[in-house]
């Protein structure tokens, strides 16, 4: 048995393994080069495929957002509410959900760039400020498609 520490005599003899130097192993030379040549023709076909098939959904998706008029968009954004989701995202809890959901901490990089707009905007006079914050909510929302998500897996093929 494996916990005994007597030695079991086998009946079966064992072999020895020749030692054998770096110099032993080494490949023939390949005389014709195509294998390789091959291999990576065809890698870069299915990468290339691949791309074609994910790409296209989302060009689409980001296309159809660039082309959305300014008027749709939010015309407010309230500096309060900003920093609110600022706290929220930085307190013990938004840390715990990033950790959960995505496996890291979270910096906060779009809740602390929404206030910062927020504040730089408020300076400007109402009309500037509306087209500032519905331009803002667009590029928003183009990042977003573009970046595509899970969701994209699941349109209808054409």
């Amino acid at each position: 048995m494996f916990w005994s520490k007597k030695e079991e005599t086998s009946a079966t003899p064992t072999a020895t393994v020749p030692e054998t130097k770096d110099d032993d192993f080494h490949t023939p030379p390949n005389d014709d080069g195509n294998e390789l040549s091959n291999m990576e023709s065809i890698i870069n076909d299915v990468i290339g495929e691949g791309k074609k098939g994910s790409n296209t959904l989302r060009d689409k998706a980001s296309s159809r957002a660039e082309s959305l008029e300014l008027h749709k968009f939010p015309k407010e954004m309230s500096c309060m509410t900003a920093l609110d989701e600022l706290m929220q995202c930085m307190s013990l809890g938004g840390q715990i959900r990033s950790y959960y959901r995505y496996g890291d901490l979270t910096l906060c990089d779009k809740q602390s760039e929404k206030l910062n707009f927020c504040f730089s905007n408020s300076l400007n006079t109402e009309d500037v400020k509306e087209v500032n914050v519905q331009d803002f909510y667009k590029k928003r929302l183009v990042e977003q498609l573009k970046r595509g998500s899970s969701e994209d897996i699941w349109e209808s093929r054409e």
